[in-house]
């Protein structure tokens, strides 16, 4: 017990000494009143150093080392601890089809259907031309020793003979607010930003990938392409990427205030309602001969489900079917805005015409626009015809 308040005692002292040796420490400044200068203050070793992941602007503390990258991008506008973009990706609930369905391409030469997969030899046939081929099927079953899938209207096709495709789950933007600035998607697999505006200049040291997002700070000319600057010192040549740049008043031709927007040099669309941005996303239109023509166009039909055959060639070696074509928008003659589940070639042209947007995409575009909406599709570089 005596050890005990021993211990006590000493404890107590030590208290009373520290609160003793507060009491005479000179009271902190307030929070407005001014510091004391740097080559005042008592054991200063130096100016403060910024840790390497500071948050702050410029003048917070002095940059060296990894930090100076960090204020070097406050000073470009760059907060990468913040991002302030108002456009939002939409959740897997809109990969949306109009009855449960599933798809395949059709790999055979010759692809035969059958009434009675149980009885092939006997039963009915339908053959579809070889060429380019897309089936949808409702579910599969086993006969004997081979797998079937039924692709409505009575027939089935042996699974051997196709090969199961997933649909791109790629989407776009939906809009809350107005986007300040041009932005976009990465086109490539990978692209190595530069640190100015020309192949000139070193790499940025950063590697972006496929359906990225960008915004577009800067633009200058560099050889033969348009730079957009996309991050702090990095540049990317203009066919790298898909871009978007925002109206706040109708094209040329559009008498409305709701249109949708086909840019086929950049392979975007963007929707617009009360003249302000909604919903942009990237698309893939029409190649070569099969381009998607320039143009003030109004949706005359809207369909669920449709399926698209046809060739233009005499000996039809090009022709196509595509079962059950989801979100179909028709505004040019054959071509439409829809769905598409056997690419995933978006922000490049791959259709016959059409314009291909992936199904996430379709579904929100279909649930807004109403027949009679305008569409309006440009090239800016000039060279897609209007007729």
């Amino acid at each position: 017990m005596a050890e005990a308040r021993r211990i006590l005692v000493i404890v107590a002292v030590f208290l009373a000494l520290g609160a003793w040796t507060l009491a005479l420490s000179p009271t902190p400044a307030l929070a407005d009143e001014a510091p004391a200068p740097e080559e005042a203050r008592e054991g200063n070793q130096g100016p403060l150093l910024c840790p390497p992941m500071a948050a702050g602007g410029p003048g917070t503390c002095v940059a060296y080392g990894p930090s100076a990258v960090l204020q070097d991008w406050y000073r470009q506008q760059w907060q990468p601890d913040v991002d302030l973009f108002p456009g939002v990706r939409l959740t897997d609930a809109w990969f949306q089809l109009p009855k449960r369905l599933y798809y395949a391409w059709v790999k055979a030469e010759k692809a035969v259907l059958f009434r009675n997969p149980a009885d092939p030899d006997s039963s009915p046939r339908r053959t579809i031309p070889h060429g380019f081929l897309y089936v949808s099927y409702e579910y599969s079953r086993r006969f004997g020793s081979k797998n079937w899938l039924y692709v409505g209207d009575g027939f089935w096709i042996q699974e051997s003979d196709v090969m199961r495709v997933r649909p791109s789950t790629f989407r776009g933007f939906l809009f809350i607010e107005p986007p300040e600035r041009p932005f976009g998607w990465v086109r490539y697999t990978t692209v190595m930003p530069r640190t100015g505006p020309g192949w000139q200049y070193p790499r940025a040291g950063t590697v972006l990938k496929r359906y990225q997002k960008v915004e577009v700070w800067d633009r200058a000319k560099g050889g033969r392409w348009m730079w957009y600057k996309v991050g702090p010192d990095q540049w990317v040549p203009e066919y790298t990427v898909a871009l978007v740049f925002p109206r706040t008043s109708p094209p040329p031709g559009v008498p409305s205030h709701r249109w949708i927007e086909v840019n086929v040099y950049e392979q975007t669309l963007a929707v617009y309602e009360n003249n302000r941005l909604r919903y942009a996303t990237m698309i893939a239109t029409g190649t070569g001969n099969f381009y998607t023509r320039v143009g003030v166009f109004q949706i005359y039909e809207k369909l669920p489900l449709e399926t698209m055959q046809g060739s233009f060639l005499a000996d039809r070696s090009d022709f196509y079917y595509l079962q059950d074509v989801p979100w179909t928008m028709y505004y040019d003659g054959a071509r439409a805005l829809h769905g598409t589940y056997w690419h995933d070639n978006f922000g490049f042209p791959q259709s016959r015409g059409c314009v291909n947007l992936s199904i996430v995409d379709a579904y929100w575009v279909f649930q807004w626009a109403k027949e009679g909406d305008w569409v309006y599709v440009w090239d800016p570089s000039g060279r897609t015809p209007s007729r």
